[in-house]
């Protein structure tokens, strides 16, 4: 059929077109999901206003630098040889009453990513945006939502909802931690949302499976803190297990793994009965009210453990396999170059280590698809990028890898 038919008016030929391609998108966005606000949480949909959150000025190649690195856990394969990378966008935090948010949080999913944000001293102020990674070379930000009085620690995001971990001023909570739901529609966000509480002072990270939420919670003055295991269809408590300092949860087939710090510890659950399995010791993380992330791939844990760099934990042997030492970088405070998180990608491991930046180290194989084989992982070096910032989170898959520069916004970076 010739579409530009031209004795076709032309008011038929554009009807035409538009049936025959119209569909066409993968990730359709609906804009009839208006802006909203109900004075808690504000939602922005207006493409024209969120595209102006994306700054894609600089796409340079990102240099993986060697210096910083011990020569005896550096890989045989170093630098830009063996591994490229190249920022393709950073997107701008929210701001909300004159104060620039940070990220906390990132998790991916298909052809979207999902961010959480807070806000660093007293003031609680949060937000979550949805970012559109179809198209790794320009990456969209399609919905943004801010929340007043409430501070955003961790989102997943399973069946049309974004699920945070927060902490709120809100003195109708027992405890200041609590859990909240926001209907995605479209891939956008809407007011349509739920919150519950659970014990501590700040729930830390939260994850969804088999029709349950799984959150941890930390003590900070208020309630234990912990494991709470919730019904994800009407919110009520489950089950929970108290104890001190839980920071990260993540879940592998039969198996839920939560990282207690102050000696970093695993502890096991069975996701069909939701009782404890076991305990694990694997060091670190000692500095209290710090973020220490888990990352649980097949049969390995690997774990942000802050003050003790990269613990790498088999589950199948029930012993620590490999380790990263925390980065010493000089002029800098040991206190403020921690490891806060992990992110696997293939054979290569992304860690962020805060103002010392983002590490890479690799594997002798793909980490995503061979079990039980142990990794020798060796560095690779460190991500240089154009001006210096500090490494919150990173989140990675085959394709893109985000970093989370606190106020700096967040890199956007693709793995070529």
């Amino acid at each position: 059929m010739n579409i530009m038919n031209r004795n076709l008016p032309s008011a038929a030929a554009l009807v035409v077109f538009l049936l025959l391609f119209g569909c066409s998108n993968d990730n359709p966005v609906d804009t009839s999901i208006p802006d909203e606000s109900d004075g808690r949480l504000t939602i922005t949909n207006d493409d024209g206003i969120l595209d102006g959150q994306m700054d894609y000025s600089d796409t340079s190649e990102v240099e993986v630098d060697t210096t910083m690195v011990p020569t005896s856990r550096l890989a045989k394969r170093s630098g830009t040889a063996a591994i490229r990378l190249r920022l393709r966008a950073t997107s701008n935090p929210p701001t909300v009453s004159g104060q620039k948010l940070q990220a906390t949080h990132v998790v991916l999913n298909g052809n979207y990513a999902y961010v959480s944000y807070n806000t660093q001293g007293n003031t609680y102020l949060g937000g979550v945006d949805i970012i559109d990674i179809s198209n790794v070379r320009r990456p969209s930000l399609r919905s943004r939502a801010t929340i007043v009085g409430t501070d955003v620690s961790a989102i997943f995001y399973a069946n049309n909802k974004a699920y945070l971990a927060e902490a709120t001023e809100d003195t109708g909570f027992v405890y200041p931690a609590v859990i909240e739901e926001i209907e995605i529609q479209n891939n956008r966000l809407t007011l349509n949302s739920r919150r519950k509480g659970v014990s501590s002072y700040v729930a830390t990270d939260i994850k969804v499976s088999g029709g349950k939420i799984w959150v941890t919670s930390g003590s900070g003055g208020a309630g234990t803190g912990g494991l709470t295991i919730l019904d994800a269809t009407t919110l009520n408590v489950i089950t929970e297990d108290l104890f001190l300092d839980a920071r990260s949860v993540d879940i592998s087939g039969s198996t839920a793994a939560v990282l207690q710090g102050s000696g970093a510890t695993l502890r096991t659950y069975n996701t069909s009965t939701n009782g404890f399995l076991t305990s694990y010791y694997v060091g670190g993380a000692t500095i209290p009210e710090s973020k220490s992330i888990l990352d649980v791939v097949l049969d390995r844990a690997f774990v942000a453990a802050g003050d003790a760099g990269v613990r790498v934990f088999s589950f199948t042997s029930g012993t620590v396999i490999d380790s990263l030492a925390r980065v010493t970088v000089s002029g800098l405070s040991p206190t403020v170059t921690v490891t806060n998180a992990v992110s696997i990608s293939r054979d290569l491991l992304f860690a962020a280590n805060g103002e010392a930046g983002v590490y890479v180290a690799e594997a002798d194989f793909n980490m995503e698809s061979v079990p039980t084989s142990d990794p020798d992982l060796r560095y690779q070096g460190s991500l240089k990028f154009s001006t210096k910032q500090s490494a919150n989170f990173v989140a990675s898959n085959s394709d893109i890898l985000f970093i989370a520069t606190g106020t700096g916004g967040l890199k956007i970076v693709e793995i070529l």
